[in-house]
């Protein structure tokens, strides 16, 4: 329950002051299930991109992150060929 509820305020901030250039909806009226859009920045390789990416949050949030993929193919040192965020930073237990 405590999940749901958190979800369903996170997901309204975002929807009343979404940070710049991102925007982030529900997929299918499913609350785990969630679709972003980001927008290439200013002066940078990106711009004039428009990048698509899907987050499932998993069972155990805000405990474990949700898993994002770049739905977008995207050149980055960071993100795989299937569209997955790699940094070993993000697979660190929570201190």
């Amino acid at each position: 329950m405590q999940r749901a509820s958190r979800l369903k305020r996170e997901l309204s901030l975002l929807a009343t002051e979404p940070p710049p250039g991102i925007t982030c909806w529900q997929s299918q009226n499913k609350l785990d299930e969630l679709r972003a859009q980001i927008l290439g920045g200013a002066d940078t390789p990106y711009e004039k991109g428009i990048f698509n990416l899907e987050i499932v949050v998993p069972e155990r949030y805000p405990f474990e992150p949700p898993k994002i993929r770049f739905l977008t193919p995207i050149y980055h040192p960071n993100i795989d060929s299937a569209g997955r965020i790699c940094l070993d930073v993000l697979k660190l237990p929570p201190k």
